[in-house]
């Protein structure tokens, strides 16, 4: 799998982009191989949530908050939680090294 490399300066954030296809059922989880160097959190954009039309699936955005030096691998899954023994749809892996200013 081809990892995305971002590098961050410590205490700032990252947006990352994921397709959704969330009216299919799908959705994105992930795991941080270390949590101390970086905090990912979904964000939530529910306002424009309502302008949507029925049967659309809205892109999942996930911020990545740096919270100390270091290197740290996120690979984000987009799977159906109720489909545990089917590979995911789609993977993403971001390799990410957190500096100092």
């Amino acid at each position: 799998m081809n990892a995305e490399i971002k590098h961050l300066t410590l205490g700032t954030s990252l947006p990352i982009v994921l397709p959704g296809l969330g009216t299919a059922g799908f959705q994105w989880f992930f795991t941080v191989s270390n949590p101390d160097c970086v905090e990912v959190v979904r964000y939530n954009y529910t306002i424009e949530t309502m302008r949507m039309e029925a049967g659309n699936s809205l892109d999942v955005v996930f911020m990545v908050h740096s919270k100390a030096p270091g290197q740290t691998t996120i690979l984000f899954e987009q799977k159906r939680i109720w489909e545990k023994h089917n590979p995911p749809l789609n993977t993403k892996q971001f390799d990410i090294t957190v500096v100092n200013h």
